[in-house]
């Protein structure tokens, strides 16, 4: 393409900047892996579940309107941006003294102390500010400001919190400090420039705001409990320890796991045109190619698992080597699904969407209840497995009424993730013969030769 519109190019530089900023965190694992015990980096995990978990409510979703409003308010839209940051901190700020009437039951609840909870919920009041920061410069096209803010809040908040875990007695207490210290000073500074900018708060404003932002709740909490249940039964009847483990493999699939939504955020865009153009044979052809190249890194990662153990948590992580392949499964579900949500919101079905994640989330719950107090944190992992794949399936009936039922190849893809499957349950077989896995590698590595060397046959044929 010789030209890139601008809406493009931002949704592809704010992708970029939003791996590189996650990717500090998955870089930062085996930094913290060796500064803190076990046991609280799995109480700082628990903080952190906790902290998205009740984000969604806090905020009340509000940065779901910010793209729509750019549009209805474009004449006004910095008032609109003051309005919404005037309501997401009141409310935050009533749910925090909501909290200490109740700070007991919460307590256990949340399974940490006061000085704690006093912390989560001052992140809790100053976090939105990012995510409006960042949604109103990607609509504005203004990449470079949203990757400043992202890459250099990320490296501030590694930076800080590398220094307080070294000087604070409490371990566990200087990570959480130096997690929330960053986002308190960052988003003050974001905070100041919507109020700067919109000098008021203007109720009608408020009310489309919440009119667009509180129906969304439903499927974002539910998102977020499907994401984190596991984490606070874990923590709940299991303690600090095995969340540690299993948090450790969850980081493990961080990197996948972002490289996912990147695919995602930069396909969806040339996606919906295509669509839009009727040309639903590019679409099916780039979807298979984007489908067969996230599953390859998978496998190749999953083959890998024993050195990124070794490298980023050490031998006091190794027992975690039993889940990951169970977690980037679970991965592989997750990028299948999101190939139907696309179309599902294209075709204008959210409300089909918010249930069929609202189920998944119930089902994952009931699960956890059921079989991490007898079998631990390895039935997390698979009980989460177990509901992305309903989740799947509920979105692939869903597509199956729409339009385009037809667009993707679901029988490839559906052959393609029952042999990665089945490639992800024999892993543990591997892992514990170094002569098999030696061999699988190589096989990988030639069968990965072949795939790029055909896809770069085939470019080359049509440029001639």
């Amino acid at each position: 393409m010789k030209e890139i519109s601008r809406d493009i190019k931002a949704g592809i530089w704010y992708t970029a900047g939003n791996f590189v900023s996650r990717g500090i965190a998955f870089v930062s694992t085996p930094i913290f892996t060796r500064l803190l015990s076990k046991e609280d980096y799995g109480g700082f995990s628990n903080f952190t579940a906790w902290a998205t978990l009740l984000g969604v409510v806090t905020s009340i979703d509000l940065y779901a309107s910010i793209s729509r409003a750019y549009y209805d308010y474009e004449d006004d839209f910095d008032t609109y941006m003051s309005t919404i940051s005037w309501l997401s901190i009141v409310f935050s700020a009533l749910c925090y003294l909501a909290a200490l009437l109740i700070k007991r039951p919460l307590m256990k609840a949340f399974g940490m102390d006061l000085r704690y909870m006093n912390m989560l919920f001052i992140y809790l009041i100053f976090a939105p500010a990012t995510q409006f920061f960042m949604v109103w410069q990607r609509m504005c096209g203004k990449y470079k400001s949203s990757i400043f803010v992202s890459v250099g809040s990320a490296f501030f908040s590694l930076i800080l919190s590398v220094v307080t875990v070294l000087t604070f007695r409490d371990k566990m207490w200087g990570r959480v400090v130096g997690y929330v210290l960053p986002v308190v000073m960052v988003n003050t500074v974001l905070y100041g420039l919507f109020f700067s900018r919109g000098r008021k708060f203007v109720r009608e404003k408020a009310k489309y705001a919440l009119m667009i932002s509180v129906p969304m709740i439903p499927h974002h909490l539910s998102g977020s409990v499907l994401n984190n249940s596991d984490r606070f039964v874990i923590k709940y009847y299991c303690g600090n320890s095995d969340l540690a483990v299993y948090s450790f493999a969850y980081n493990c699939a961080l990197a996948v796991s972002v490289l996912s939504t990147s695919i995602n955020q930069a396909y969806v865009p040339w996606m919906y045109r295509k669509l839009k153009e009727n040309d639903t044979c590019s679409v099916n052809k780039q979807g298979k190619r984007l489908f067969l190249f996230f599953h390859m890194i998978v496998l190749g990662v999953m083959l890998f698992t024993p050195e990124l153990i070794y490298v980023l948590g050490g031998e006091k992580y190794k027992e975690s080597m039993q889940i990951i392949p169970v977690i980037m499964l679970g991965c592989c579900f997750q990028f299948f699904y999101t190939y139907y949500v696309n179309l599902e919101i294209y075709c204008k079905k959210t409300i089909t969407v918010s249930t069929s994640t609202l189920c998944a989330a119930g089902i994952n719950l009931v699960l956890n209840f059921l079989f991490v107090p007898q079998f631990g944190y390895i039935a997390a992992a698979v009980t989460t497995l177990v509901s992305y794949a309903v989740l799947c399936f509920m979105h692939y009936i869903a597509v199956k009424k729409l339009p385009y039922r037809n667009l993707y190849d679901h029988k490839a893809q559906i052959c393609m993730i029952g042999l990665f499957s089945a490639g992800g349950m024999a892993m543990q077989y591997l892992y514990k013969n170094a002569v098999l896995r030696g061999i699988a590698v190589l096989a990988y590595l030639i069968l990965t030769g072949y795939i790029v060397y055909k896809i770069f046959r085939v470019e080359r044929a049509k440029d001639v």
